[in-house]
């Protein structure tokens, strides 16, 4: 009996105090990056849905999870914004490296065609960006590296020997721009198709 009690106690102290807290750091750290994802998933639910201004208590609504929990892996509304601008940069990843059939300048209806698709994905996520950046210089940043983002892939198109001069070459990248289509789309009320016309239009009349 008294062997037994004592792989008892031995048992016991092994789990307990062999290694204090050994399991419980790495639970943790599962239970944090599980409340992260939840967090960050009901984040771009939201704005995708239109709420383009989520408050910290409904993100913790939607993702099941106590207010305080939000705070403390978003300890600032920057970080959760900062989450809307990685959602805009994830999807234009499948975008960036896909060939296309001819060559510059006949493919600008297909690239014009592709970044309406992702314009019109993403339109939400940029709205709740601009809503917040002008208080966020971490999300002026972010924006920032978007439009890079934005400008490289569509240079990356055109033929060194085939780019505009200067002051056209700007005005292309404009137009291509996320900005751009939002205007025409919002402000100008132009529907999808009139609006790949009008960037469609100019660019051909700026790479001519």
């Amino acid at each position: 009996m008294a062997h037994a009690m004592n792989d008892q106690a031995i048992g016991a102290g092994g789990r307990g105090s062999a290694r204090p807290g050994s399991e419980r750091p790495d639970g943790r750290r599962l239970r944090s990056a599980n409340s992260r994802s939840r967090i960050t998933a009901a984040l771009i639910a939201l704005v995708a849905e239109g709420e383009l201004a989520p408050t910290a208590e409904m993100v913790a609504d939607r993702a099941g999870l106590s207010l305080r929990t939000v705070f403390r892996h978003f300890e600032e509304m920057d970080n959760l914004y900062l989450e809307i601008a990685g959602a805009i940069i994830r999807r234009a990843e499948p975008l960036i490296g896909r060939p296309f059939a001819a060559a510059w300048p006949d493919i600008i209806p297909e690239m014009v065609e592709r970044r309406a698709d992702y314009y019109e994905s993403v339109a939400p996520f940029k709205r709740a960006l601009d809503l917040y950046r002008t208080r966020s210089p971490a999300l002026q940043q972010a924006s920032a590296e978007v439009a890079a983002l934005s400008r490289q892939v569509f240079l990356s198109r055109i033929p060194r020997e085939q780019l505009p001069d200067p002051a056209a070459l700007e005005a292309m990248v404009l137009l291509v721009s996320i900005d751009s289509w939002l205007y025409l789309r919002q402000v100008q009320g132009l529907d999808v198709a009139a609006a790949k016309a009008a960037v469609i239009a100019g660019l051909r009349a700026l790479s001519a």
